[in-house]
């Protein structure tokens, strides 16, 4: 691993410790696991219904399997959806959700 992907590395798992709380990731396919993630409840409004969405910063290390469209979130036992999925190079992801 280059330098500058263990330093990314390490601060994404420093944010995740310091603000994660643990979710349940329900694949498509493959097992449901419990990860730690970082969420946001309503980060913007959106022009067309529901009006509002979430988003979750996951480290794609704590997944099973890259993500997907239709993959399912449970946080404190409400369930969402993953409608978009912003991955960048230091090997987190941006998961944009709604409720199911």
């Amino acid at each position: 691993m280059s330098n500058w992907a263990s330093l990314t590395d390490a601060l994404n798992t420093s944010v995740l410790g310091a603000f994660g709380r643990e979710v349940v990731y329900l694949p498509q396919v493959g097992d449901q696991a419990s990860i730690n993630a970082v969420f946001q409840a309503t980060r913007a409004t959106e022009e067309t219904a529901p009006g509002v969405y979430g988003v979750l910063f996951v480290r794609l290390a704590d997944l099973q399997g890259p993500p997907v469209r239709g993959d399912e979130v449970e946080i404190d036992s409400v369930r969402y959806m993953v409608f978009d999925i912003e991955a960048d190079t230091s090997g987190a992801v941006v998961l944009r959700i709604r409720q199911v």
